[in-house]
């Protein structure tokens, strides 16, 4: 993952501590949720990220039933990402959501039996994608002004 929001120090106590983890996801993700609301995008996204990050250590740490992993986790990058979109950052948008697929994809490998909900999380990664993707076309896509030649300015009596 290249982007990064939580230090080494933080990373250590929250991948060793199930309790800690828990509370400083549910914390960020409240919080970024709160500036996200009143958008404030810059005061969101640290929060966020921290969120999404939390969300992935206990997926991948197997701290939290995997059902409720997948779920943090795929909330925490919709929001994510959205916020970045709406920060005018739409190539971190893109990776966050990019992330989110990759991992729920290789938990989707690895948990056939679990896959309807996987599937719906995922679904829900692709279409906040597609929405990202097609802002972006039709942004690029947009007409642009004609530079017109200035006009003789003429007086009448």
């Amino acid at each position: 993952m290249k982007l990064r929001f939580l230090c080494a120090n933080h990373r250590s106590q929250l991948e060793g501590n199930v309790t800690k983890a828990i509370q400083f996801w549910q914390t960020g993700f409240d919080t970024g949720q709160f500036y996200r609301d009143h958008m404030l995008w810059p005061d969101a996204l640290p929060h966020l990220g921290c969120a999404f990050e939390t969300a992935e250590i206990l997926l991948s740490k197997k701290m939290i039933e995997h059902e409720v992993a997948c779920e943090w986790f795929s909330q925490s990058s919709l929001l994510l990402a959205s916020t970045f979109a709406n920060f005018q950052h739409r190539a971190e948008a893109e990776e966050v959501l990019w992330m989110t697929i990759n991992r729920l994809e290789r938990e989707l490998a690895n948990n056939g039996s679990e896959s309807k909900w996987v599937i719906g999380y995922l679904s829900d990664q692709y279409l906040q994608l597609n929405n990202l993707l097609s802002a972006k076309a039709q942004f690029n896509q947009a007409p642009k002004l004609p530079q017109s030649k200035p006009q003789p300015l003429v007086l009448l009596h």
